[in-house]
């Protein structure tokens, strides 16, 4: 975990917080990437890259949460916001045919805070109600509609910018230190910056992972790997239930079974090429495209202020995923 990333978020761990932490539902999160299963294949740009956990992102955002609102119940709820996330992540929205949305994985949220006992007794020692927690869409520092600016999305930006190396702690740190909170133009809670320049800045910087997550790689990637869990449940090698294990024992039961192979050549996926004409193994992806254009207080949306960065937001959205794409692995 970069410890040095989590203090620029903010500088202590509150104290209420430190003990919903070591809940196992929590836990477990410590087991599952936030690349979707991406991490585990030979591309470049993944390879040997430090881990980066849906333990890390969650606490991350349950941080800026509370550094912004000072409000337990918004942290908590930014906490929880990925605890029902399954091994590979939004693999498994590809799984379940919800990979425009990526929403399936959301709906088991409610269940896993209620069932862990932890949890549920620290909720009660705080006297915070459950149902002020287990939906963090309710509250817009958490989560807002895309393409506006939120704790989630914040943090997942930042910390993705540091590990795909276009930025560096300090350009972070700036960044974020020129936030914050105020009424949008619909009168509710946003994260905005002061600085056009320094917000212009960071929506391009969020633009270029929007261009990672919903490359050629990451969609086929993602998409084979659905496959193979599709194959692995259709031959009982695994259930849907060893998906809200982790990623580790999934892949052992992968390898343990008449699958191996079938992984193991997942591992070495190292290119994609575009294709002129169907081949065996071609796929056809299309997937969510993310992007944020954030407020400047005073000013407006990004989008509106710079041209530059409107064009390549249109370009981007107006971006052809229909194309066949084929996998090169390593021998």
């Amino acid at each position: 975990m970069n410890k040095t990333v989590t203090k620029i978020f903010h500088n202590t761990l509150p104290s209420f917080l430190g003990a919903y932490l070591q809940s196992d539902a929590m836990q477990r999160l410590k087991g599952v990437n936030m690349n979707c299963g991406v991490n585990y294949t030979s591309f470049p740009l993944f390879a040997l890259k430090e881990p980066y956990t849906r333990f890390e992102h969650s606490l991350n955002a349950a941080l800026i949460a509370w550094h912004f609102s000072q409000d337990p119940r918004q942290a908590l709820a930014a906490l929880f916001h990925d605890i029902a996330t399954p091994a590979f992540a939004h693999v498994v929205d590809f799984l379940h045919g919800d990979h425009l949305r990526q929403e399936s994985t959301e709906e088991k949220t409610a269940e896993i805070i209620q069932t862990d006992g932890k949890i549920m007794t620290l909720l009660a020692r705080d006297g915070i109600a459950f149902h002020d927690i287990c939906d963090y869409h309710r509250y817009p520092i958490c989560d807002n509609d895309s393409p506006r600016l939120s704790a989630d999305r914040l943090e997942y930006t930042f910390s993705n910018l540091l590990r795909y190396r276009l930025a560096d702690t300090e350009d972070v740190r700036r960044m974020y230190e020129d936030i914050r909170l105020t009424k949008n133009e619909e009168g509710i809670d946003e994260l905005a910056f002061q600085n056009q320049e320094v917000a212009v800045l960071f929506a391009g910087y969020a633009l270029r992972c929007g261009c990672i997550y919903s490359s050629n790689e990451h969609r086929f990637a993602m998409e084979t790997l659905a496959g193979i869990l599709k194959r692995a449940i259709d031959a009982s090698v695994i259930s849907e239930k060893d998906l809200y294990t982790d990623e580790a024992s999934v892949i052992r039961k992968l390898q343990n079974s008449d699958l191996k192979d079938v992984w193991c050549k997942y591992t070495k996926l190292k290119a994609v090429h575009v294709l002129a004409a169907y081949e065996p193994e071609a796929l056809c992806v299309d997937a969510k495209k993310r992007y944020i254009d954030p407020l400047v207080i005073g000013k407006g949306r990004c989008r509106d202020l710079d041209p530059q960065l409107k064009n390549s937001i249109h370009a981007f959205l107006n971006e052809d995923y229909n194309v066949l794409l084929k996998g090169e692995y390593d021998e």
